[in-house]
């Protein structure tokens, strides 16, 4: 039987288990003020964050932490649907903090609230909303407004720490990726689009697309029409490993199918496979990596992340980029950049936008994380007793205050590098819509997210991408958490659920189902998945809303035209 390289797909097997805590201690510093606050809203437990954040401001006045309290405080309001003190609290952010970190956010949040609250009278028997008279400013402060508004915004990384102590955390596998960068000084202007209805999607997402030439290709394209499929997510960067497309000349083993300058260049297809996509009725996503578009840059070294080996105790160069290398950023800037100036309609995030529990420890990681809290990241004030299991791989029976703190500021820094990316992309296009690639882990439990991915909805939602797409891997969760087919489409089931919950817009939710049957934590076999098990997932998924869809990896072999119609008669 043929094997299939998973290297495209970087799926991990992670199951997190958190035992109940036992005791907590009071946090310490404004820095484990915030983390405790940091978590209970993720928690969701808003009122406890709202103390939280106030006592920060009361007891460190002085502390960095207290713009970020206020924003914090108002995102609180807002999810309680206390609209009124969810508005006071973001003007004032506004008004205190104007060059804040979180003055987009604060925007996004106070014109949220106001749509909330935006009175209503009747007219001719319908509540028709009234808009408020707009208030015409003052001639001093249009001025203001105006040398305001030629400021650069440059967002710097925060924290979120996320105090607690998530005690015996079985699955703490310590996996080890690599990822992270110091945002640069740049201004990341005009990026991300503000959340709207969007388009209900149903795709294909080709990880090797079966053709010898593009008449072939256009012929299976034309049979993902026909079986009802409306975007094609197409993988447009190449690892050593993966199957090369058959319809490409290829001149490197490794690299991306689109020009650009800032990586290795394998066949320039883009445009073709746009043609064809958009000449059969279809649109266009293209798939691309992110911390592994390491191609040709081999030599650096300090381009590439460090992790942290439980075994060893030392630190060990790791596969992906230095995200905190301002070099770095500027590459990746580049690529996306002279992608987005394809006739492509959007970009799928690989799922390596990333960093795992024992990286980055680069220098750069290191550097800017010291400016930020006043003290260097290391293994030993992070990890509570790492352990080697009977499988031979680490765990930690949990993480200590500190490491919450650095985990939450990873995972905002991610966010505004994905930012960045997304902007870069838009010069060319400002219509490009993006998905983001999201861990079914991170969205069934925050607190496994951050600190298995340094991800988690929450702040990926701050960011206003127009597509989360779910990896709703059953037969994955199967075999990494050693659980019966039923439970593992119920545990996909949940994560649809929340998602919708927390998106709001079903249609932004991109439930992606894999359809290959998993043979290993190596390969990825091409038997599939059992028709009828496929319908299952799909119609439990389908029972949480309209949400969007992809089948991955698409193969033609699979008969996706036995399903076709059936995501129409979904809630």
């Amino acid at each position: 039987m043929r094997k299939w390289g998973i290297g495209s797909f970087l799926i991990v097997f992670v199951f997190l288990s958190i035992s109940p805590v036992q005791g907590q201690e009071k946090p310490a510093g404004s820095g484990g003020v915030y983390g405790f606050a940091m978590e209970q809203f993720y928690k969701s437990r808003y009122q406890d964050a709202i103390e939280g954040f106030s006592k920060l401001i009361q007891s460190f006045p002085a502390s960095r932490l207290v713009s970020y309290s206020h924003h914090m405080m108002g995102q609180s309001f807002l999810r309680m649907e206390k609209y009124e003190e969810a508005i006071q609290k973001f003007e004032y952010y506004l008004k205190t903090f104007p060059e804040g970190d979180r003055t987009r956010e604060s925007e996004q949040g106070l014109r949220a609230a106001r749509e909330k609250v935006r009175p209503k009278k009747e007219i001719g028997g319908t509540m028709v909303e009234v808009k408020p008279a707009q208030v015409e400013p003052k001639k001093a402060e249009v001025l203001k407004i105006v040398e305001e508004s030629k400021k650069e915004d440059v967002r710097k990384v925060i924290e979120e720490p996320k105090k607690v102590e998530v005690a015996k955390k079985e699955e703490a596998k310590a996996p080890v990726k690599e990822k992270v960068n110091v945002l640069s000084e740049k201004p990341a202007t005009g990026i991300v689009s503000e959340a709207k209805k969007a388009k209900r999607r149903v795709c294909a997402q080709i990880s090797y697309l079966d053709g010898k030439n593009f008449v072939e290709v256009e012929k299976r394209i034309k049979e993902l029409k026909d079986a009802g499929v409306d975007t094609l997510i197409f993988r447009v960067f190449q690892n050593k490993g993966d199957r090369m497309y058959k319809f490409v000349k290829a001149r490197h083993e490794e690299g991306v199918f689109f020009k650009t300058e800032h990586a290795l260049i394998i066949d320039d297809i883009l445009g073709e496979i746009a043609e064809i996509v958009h000449r059969n009725g279809l649109e266009l996503f293209a798939w691309m990596t992110t911390r592994h578009a390491t191609y040709g840059a081999e030599k650096h070294t300090s381009y590439r992340s460090r992790i942290y080996n439980f075994e060893t105790k030392k630190m060990e160069i790791g596969k992906g980029f230095n995200l905190f290398h301002s070099d770095v950023l500027q590459r990746l800037e580049g690529i996306f950049r002279d992608l987005g100036r394809y006739p492509i309609d959007g970009i799928l995030f690989q799922d390596d936008l990333i960093l795992r529990h024992n990286e980055d420890f680069s220098v750069e990681a290191n550097k800017a994380f010291l400016k930020d809290f006043g003290y260097s990241p290391h293994p030993d004030i992070f990890y509570i007793e790492p352990y080697k299991s009977d499988s031979g791989k680490y765990y930690v029976k949990g993480y200590t205050d500190q490491f919450w703190t650095w985990a939450n500021w990873k995972n905002r820094y991610l966010m505004e590098v994905g930012r960045r990316l997304v902007a870069a992309a838009r010069e060319s296009n400002p219509k490009l819509q993006f998905a983001v690639n999201l861990y079914f882990e991170a969205v069934l439990n925050d607190t496994n997210g951050i600190a298995w991915f340094s991800q988690a909805l929450p702040e990926v939602l701050e960011k206003g991408f127009d597509y989360y797409a779910v990896m709703a891997y059953h037969r994955q969760a199967m075999k990494g958490r050693n659980i019966e087919l039923k439970e593992s489409i119920d545990l996909m089931a949940e994560a649809a659920q929340k998602a919708v919950k927390a998106v709001g817009d079903p249609s932004r939710v991109l439930m992606k189902i894999w359809i290959l049957d998993w043979k290993s934590n190596e390969a990825v076999g091409f038997d599939l998945a059992p028709l009828k098990e496929i319908e299952e997932v799909l119609g439990k998924v389908l029972e949480q809303g309209e949400v969007s869809l992809a089948f991955v990896p698409y193969t033609h072999q699979f008969p996706l035209h036995q399903l076709k119609g059936k995501w129409t008669g979904s809630k």
